[in-house]
């Protein structure tokens, strides 16, 4: 498979693994205690963030294949030093990821276009809105990003096999190397917000009127491509969701704007109102993107979830480099440090 048609997924050290031991040791005894701390626990693995199941079900997709299909790339804040044990435990749940960067404090962000990154997760929320703002124009078009929040720590199993299942369902339904990923249409697959009057009478009238891509669109469709190149034996590896949560954009509309992009969605839910939980329990996604802070929050804790702030966020939350690092069912929070402490400023976690 040509370079450009893979899919390549960027994720920060703090998506991809649990760094709340470590981030707590920063804050609460400083810089030196903390890379003593990294030091002496080089040779224990850091335990499975939220993105680690998605990772790992997307890097098992390359073994079906004769070129990779996917390519994973880790990028993290911290000095490369710091990454060592980051690096030991890649090495430890022996995930094919081959390409990394450790920007000692510079923006990773810089570096996607160069990447020719396709996903953006992060659990930064600054790093993902100026990936999201750009979304139109250079350097950033056609990159999606997503806000990742993180599960219960004690719901996250340190042996990778255990990830064979589900690692947040009673009765996992998810088939074993199954990549599902639920998309929440407004604000996420597409935009709702009419061009004008015209466009929003026309609707009315016809239902016609084709929606604007959403920040997800040319992700959706890349990770399109990447199933037809698996071939018919194996496309049943990816499978895609669509949630149609309420009825201010008519379905027809809907359905008429993934036909036009040649976008196929395998399952969609026209909720009307209704909550998504019971179905997102169901359908135990590998990953849930929505745009709304407020439809996170009550799951989050038990399904993987990244927050697409492509509007203005409702709430705010904070922890390292001002992320969402939200810790148990209770949501218990971090403070934030100053961006001002430039003996810090180098080692933050990302």
């Amino acid at each position: 498979m040509e370079s450009s048609s893979k899919l390549v997924v960027c994720i920060s050290s703090t998506a991809l693994f649990d760094c709340n031991e470590s981030h707590t040791i920063w804050k609460r005894d400083g810089l030196e205690a903390y890379i003593k701390h990294q030091r002496e626990h080089i040779g224990i693995p850091l335990k499975p963030g939220v993105g680690f199941s998605l990772v790992r079900s997307l890097l098992e997709l390359n073994k079906v294949v004769d070129q990779p299909v996917v390519e994973i790339v880790l990028v993290s804040r911290n000095d490369t030093e710091s990454g060592q044990r980051i690096r030991e435990s890649i090495n430890n749940y022996k995930l094919a990821i081959k390409k990394m960067a450790f920007t000692c404090g510079t923006d990773v962000t810089n570096y996607l276009p160069a990447w020719k990154c396709d996903l953006f997760l992060s659990t930064e929320e600054e790093q993902v809105r100026k990936v999201l703002s750009g979304i139109t124009s250079d350097p950033f078009e056609g990159i999606a990003a997503g806000l990742i929040y993180n599960l219960t720590p004690e719901l996250l199993p340190v042996q990778p096999a255990v990830f064979a299942t589900s690692v947040h369902s009673s009765v996992a339904l998810r088939p074993k190397d199954q990549v599902r990923i639920v998309f929440d249409g407004d604000d996420v697959l597409y935009s709702k917000e009419p061009e004008s009057k015209l466009t929003e009478y026309f609707e009315q009238e016809t239902g016609s009127v084709l929606l604007t891509k959403g920040p997800m669109q040319a992700f959706a469709l890349k990770l399109q491509n990447v199933r037809r190149a698996l071939g018919d034996s194996n496309r049943w590896r990816i499978r895609t969701f669509l949630i149609i949560a309420n009825t201010d954009t008519s379905a027809e509309r809907v359905f008429c704007t993934l036909k036009e992009w040649g976008l196929d969605i395998d399952e969609t839910f026209i909720l009307d109102g209704s909550d998504r939980t019971p179905f997102l329990r169901v359908i135990d996604p590998s990953i849930f993107f929505d745009y709304l802070n407020e439809h996170i929050e009550p799951i989050h804790s038990d399904i993987p979830a990244a927050h697409v702030p492509h509007s203005p966020r409702t709430t705010s939350c904070a922890s390292i480099d001002d992320v969402v690092l939200t810790i148990s069912r209770h949501v218990s929070r971090s403070s934030t440090y100053s961006e001002d402490d430039s003996k810090m400023k180098h080692l933050k976690n990302s």
